[in-house]
């Protein structure tokens, strides 16, 4: 088994300044981080993942769509588009950072919540999203 460090404890962002710090993690016997994914450029997150292959530090992903403007679900397709375009970035970003997978509630806007269940057109247009 594997065992990783959410960086969430420590930050949003996370960057070269946070080099001592994963050295750290790394040293406590912890195999990997998961690295989240909000802000930045695709050059960023590679060069935080040569840092890590130093570290010889496993990593994941994690984001969420926390803006309206990019929902999955949303009946205006202009914000759907907008969402697929966030979320073609956060898999760039994925791929530069050298992690093979991202998690986080990636399904609809962050803590928007209709307090029913998902109507079919909520579904129909999550499927269409993909």
């Amino acid at each position: 088994m594997k065992i990783g460090m959410c960086m969430f404890l420590w930050t949003t962002s996370v960057g070269p300044e946070h080099e001592a710090l994963l050295a750290d993690i790394r040293e406590t016997g912890f195999d990997g981080v998961e690295i989240p994914v909000f802000e930045g450029e695709p050059e960023d997150y590679a060069k935080l993942g040569e840092l890590l292959d130093s570290l010889d530090l496993e990593r994941t992903a994690v984001s969420a769509l926390g803006d309206p403007a990019h929902d999955l679900i949303s009946p205006s397709i202009n914000v759907r588009n907008d969402a697929v375009d966030r979320m073609k970035w956060v898999l760039e970003c994925t791929r530069a950072l050298g992690a093979d997978r991202v998690s986080g509630p990636l399904h609809s806007v962050l803590g928007q919540f209709s307090g029913a269940s998902p109507t079919p057109d909520e579904f129909e247009r999550a499927v269409e999203s993909q």
